[in-house]
């Protein structure tokens, strides 16, 4: 009798994980990839009348969340009715997505949609939502301890990038470009983000050290680094975890031999030649090689 409840047991078990995530995705993520955003919509929320549990319903939220991003986007920079919309709407997604069940997915889409929300509506008129954001993100990076995120390393760079610092909010364009950098260094390695590419070199074209001032500072953070008691401050300090001896992907010598702005074209100059290998690109990678092409015009 105890043999039958145990096997009764395990298979309930079986049968409750099955279908716990019963749900695929991957046409959706398909279509994501190929920008066919309107019909990565519609197949989710029809998915979404059908899934029974909160797992399932979580995952194909934060995907609707994800694509709001991307609608938005899509429309003329004047039509800021029309991008707050998708990123509200975006929002709320990636809000009930965390409360059927959390996942970093759903607190990162809630701030990339909070983020574009706050770049549509200008940077000291979104000061009221940053703090929310930080902690979002600091949650994805501390408390879940996910590192390999790209998208997330990319957001938390622009916050800090975008925002002021001193007494007005926490900017700060230094911290702002470590985290760029390990958001380059997490890119899939099946997927090409331009836009990684472009905003890493705006930061450092901003920032303008020559080669001794990074080699100065670089070393100072490795200290940072080895020393830091969390992921989130001590990702502040990636880019000189070794004191400005690694190598960029992108690059034949070490981050301490040049300077911001000899990295900056040679990082658009790498974003420039893979996008060769990939063409014909999609039509949101080729709007942003177009920028790119222009950077590189201005810069050199």
């Amino acid at each position: 009798m105890k043999k039958i409840l145990g096997l009764t047991l395990v298979l309930t078990l079986l049968l409750t994980g099955t279908l716990a995530a019963t749900v695929d995705t991957s046409q959706a993520d398909a279509l994501y990839e190929i920008d066919s955003f309107s019909q990565a919509e519609a197949l989710l929320e029809a998915q979404l009348t059908q899934v029974n549990n909160n797992a399932d319903r979580a995952q194909i939220l934060w995907r609707l969340a994800r694509l709001q991003v991307s609608l938005g986007d899509e429309l003329d920079e004047n039509d800021k009715e029309g991008r707050f919309a998708f990123y509200e709407k975006g929002e709320q997604y990636a809000l009930q997505s965390i409360e059927a069940n959390a996942s970093y997915e759903g607190y990162l889409w809630k701030c990339s949609n909070i983020g574009r929300w706050g770049q549509t509506k200008g940077p000291l008129n979104a000061l009221g939502k940053a703090k929310g954001m930080l902690e979002d993100l600091t949650t994805i990076v501390n408390t879940l301890g996910v590192v390999d995120s790209s998208e997330t390393w990319y957001v938390l760079s622009s916050l800090y990038d975008e925002l002021p610092g001193g007494f007005l909010s926490f900017g700060n364009k230094e911290w702002a470009v470590s985290y760029m950098r390990i958001a380059m260094d997490t890119i899939p390695s099946h997927l090409y983000y331009p836009a990684h590419y472009q905003k890493l070199a705006e930061e450092l074209y901003a920032r303008n050290w020559s080669a001794s001032k990074r080699s100065k500072e670089m070393r100072s953070m490795e200290k940072d680094w080895n020393k830091a008691s969390s992921n989130l401050e001590k990702y502040r300090y990636y880019e000189g975890k070794d004191g400005g001896k690694s190598k960029p992907f992108y690059s034949s010598v070490t981050l301490d031999s040049m300077s911001d702005r000899q990295e900056a074209v040679m990082v658009l100059s790498y974003a420039l030649a893979k996008a060769t290998m990939l063409e014909p690109l999609k039509k949101s990678d080729a709007v942003v090689v177009e920028e790119i092409k222009q950077l590189v015009d201005d810069w050199t």
